[in-house]
């Protein structure tokens, strides 16, 4: 088990997320995040603790005000200065090819996930 960090406006999906985590046990720990900046903050403020940061991030593409796609252009500053190698799944309700092949552009990104979640997706995340 270990610790994940969900990034999505979109309070219905993270609650269930949530639930299924919980019910099934899949993380030790989750935070929830409406503001990718504000995920983005708490890694770089994190950079050299290493428990305190998430294993997997599951990342929301369409987002208000910081995006998924601005999240992942941030982190990629900071990627080198974590003490964790951080596995990020983008969820979400996009089917376009381009966004697939953008994806792929981004060493951190290792899947690609499509909305609704499910307990066996989850657990797909796992290392």
């Amino acid at each position: 088990m270990s610790n994940v960090f969900i990034i999505d406006d979109d309070s219905i999906h993270q609650r269930i997320a949530q639930i299924m985590i919980e019910k099934h046990q899949l993380f030790e720990k989750y935070t929830s995040y409406t503001d990718a900046e504000k995920a983005y903050n708490f890694l770089k403020e994190n950079v050299q603790n290493p428990d305190s940061l998430p294993d997997i991030i599951l990342l929301d593409l369409n987002m208000p005000v910081t995006d998924g796609w601005d999240f992942l252009d941030l982190y990629e500053n900071i990627k080198n200065d974590l003490e964790k190698h951080i596995r990020i799944f983008i969820v979400t309700s996009s089917v376009d090819d381009k966004d697939k092949l953008k994806a792929k552009t981004y060493s951190s990104v290792v899947g690609f996930i499509s909305k609704p979640l499910s307990p066996d997706i989850l657990r797909s995340t796992y290392p």
